[in-house]
Parts: structure tokens; C-alpha cells; sequence
């Protein structure tokens, strides 16, 4: 079969309602990035983009059934939702080692609610590289809801930031867990804060702890902490309700529309391509990196000079 001929059937198929299609072009994104301008090439300008939101936590506070709770609402609201639930890798396989989501699967019905594991691989923000692409495809197969559900790594969760709108930060009443997120950047990075097993001891004085952290306005945002106890299915209409009011900000101070520019995936794609041309391979044979290769292994030069003048030195060659 002619190259791309049955790329091109795939993507006919997922413009046209097929979730299996849907499915093998996830995968054929994340393992043959040499496809991925031809299939954005088609997909891109099919898609409209979705609201999204990202959710993260440390191990244990509930982030599944917060995000089931959420898709139940997206469903009730008559939305399509796609889920994209990104999962430690596995270091003998590669593959998704937490990818168990039958439970939600069943419950809800497969034309209005797209679940997919992901692996995380070797992304150090916890999200996998793919998952920008996969965002892409699911709007383009007609979601407009899409929840992100990353690994639960605290501090190196930051990078949902580039892919959702929204960033929703679970904690949980246990001090620990509250003080480690304090002191860590992915505070500062979350749109909503839920304190979620609130039913337990202590919730209240995290949760006032956490509004004290956030009594200034973050860029004209009054960052909400809200109290859930989500396997009784308590505190989703607020987070909700705190969701419309963040979508509705960042539609007011025009961050919305920056997001969604273009612009904005351009970037996003030019590091997916750099990272996915910088191998190994690649850097021993380009002359420019394998020269500056060769001085790091004879010990004339350190790791950072030499990356930081081989960059200098392939600029000043396509800008002399």
C-alpha cells in the first residue's frame, strides 16, 4: 500500500465517527513522528477546538473519581468528552502500567465519551509528548470537552499547562502531602485547588490555609479552593461552577484566544520535532554536534559549554 494511503482511510474514518480509527491514529502519532505533518496536515484545520482542562494530584487524592464525576457532567450537559489519562510507563514495556479504566468505560456510553491511557514515556513533566497530538485529534473527531488526567507527581506535573486551559490541583487533608505542594512550583501553576476526602479530619484548616496562600489575585484571577468529597460525588457542582468562572476570565483578559492561536501549537510543535530529531544517532553524525561531541569525551570541554556553542554555531550557519 502507496505511503500514507492508509493514513489517509484512518483519518476519513475518524472524521466520520469511527472511535477505532480515532484510536490507531493516537498511536500511530506517538510511534511514527515522521506522519505526524501529514496527518496535521489534514486533521488541523478539520478540528474545533474543545475546552480543556487538566487535573493533577499526588498519589491517592482521588483524581479518577473527580475526573469520572466531571465526565458524568460534561455527558449530562449533551458534550462529547474526550479523557486522556496519562500513566507512569512502564520501564520493561513502555506501555501505560496504570491504563485500568474499564470502570469508567462502561458507564458510560462509547459515542459520547473517548477514554484513552496513555504513557507517560519520557516526558519530565509528566505528560506525555504525543499528548498535545492526541488533544488535536480529539477535536477534530468532534469533542469539545477534553479532561487530562496526568501522573501524580506533584512538582513535575507542570506541563499540562501547555495543553489545558484549566489546571485543576487536587490535594488531600493530610499535612504532608498540603506542605510539600505549598513549597513546590506546581502551586503556582493551578487554576483551582480542590481539598478533596474533606469528610476527614483537618480538611477545614488546609483549605483556610490555602485560601490565605491565595488571597492576591493571580493576574486579575482569584484563585477558588474548593472542598469535594468525590466518591459521594460531593463538591463537583462547585468545581464546576469554578470551571465556568475561570473559562469565563480567560475570555475576558484574552487568554483564551492566545491559547487557542495557532501560534500558540506552532511552538508547542516546533519543540515536539526538536525533541524528536535530538537523539543519540543524531547528534554523532551532524558534523556541528559530533565535533563538539568529540571535545566532551576527550575532556576539553563541559556537557553545557559545548551544547550552548553548538546551538550558537548552527544559528550563526542559517544566519550568517
Amino acid at each position: 500500500m502507496p505511503r500514507y494511503q492508509d493514513t489517509d482511510t484512518l483519518i476519513n474514518e475518524m472524521l466520520n465517527g469511527d472511535v477505532r480509527a480515532l484510536s490507531r491514529l493516537m498511536t500511530r502519532v506517538e510511534r511514527e513522528p515522521d506522519e505526524v505533518p501529514h496527518i496535521m496536515r489534514v486533521v488541523y484545520p478539520k478540528r474545533r477546538p474543545a475546552r480543556r482542562i487538566g487535573l493533577s494530584g499526588p498519589p491517592g487524592a482521588g483524581k479518577s473519581t473527580t475526573l469520572g464525576n466531571l465526565i458524568k457532567r460534561g455527558v449530562e450537559a449533551g458534550r462529547k468528552v474526550g479523557v486522556l489519562c496519562i500513566d507512569p510507563t512502564s520501564p520493561l514495556s513502555g506501555g501505560a502500567i496504570l491504563g485500568d479504566r474499564i470502570r469508567i468505560t462502561q458507564i458510560f456510553p462509547s459515542d459520547k465519551v473517548f477514554i484513552r491511557s496513555v504513557a507517560s514515556g519520557d516526558s519530565l513533566g509528566g505528560l506525555a509528548a504525543a499528548t498535545k497530538l492526541h488533544a488535536l485529534l480529539l477535536e477534530a473527531a468532534g469533542c469539545d470537552l477534553i479532561l487530562i488526567e496526568t501522573v501524580g507527581l506533584g512538582q513535575v506535573g507542570y506541563d499540562i499547562t501547555d495543553v489545558a486551559e484549566t489546571f485543576v490541583l487536587l490535594v488531600v487533608p493530610e499535612s504532608g502531602d498540603t506542605i510539600q505542594i505549598l513549597k513546590s512550583g506546581i502551586i503556582e501553576l493551578a487554576d483551582i485547588v480542590v481539598v478533596n476526602k474533606s469528610d476527614r479530619d483537618g480538611a477545614g484548616e488546609i483549605a483556610e490555609t490555602l485560601r490565605l496562600a491565595f488571597m492576591e489575585p493571580r493576574a486579575g484571577w482569584q484563585i477558588p479552593v474548593v472542598m469535594s468529597v468525590a466518591r459521594d460525588d460531593k463538591g463537583t457542582d462547585e468545581i464546576m461552577d469554578a470551571l465556568k468562572q475561570h473559562l469565563f476570565y480567560l475570555r475576558e483578559d484574552g487568554k483564551l484566544a492566545s491559547f487557542r492561536s495557532p501560534d500558540h501549537d506552532f511552538i508547542n510543535a516546533v519543540s515536539f520535532f526538536i525533541k524528536r530529531t535530538l537523539n543519540r544517532e543524531f547528534l554523532a553524525t551532524h558534523p556541528v554536534f559530533k565535533s563538539f561531541h568529540q571535545k566532551i569525551m576527550a575532556g576539553d570541554m563541559d556537557p553545557y559549554t559545548a551544547a550552548a556553542l553548538a546551538m550558537n554555531t548552527i544559528l550563526e550557519q542559517e544566519n550568517p
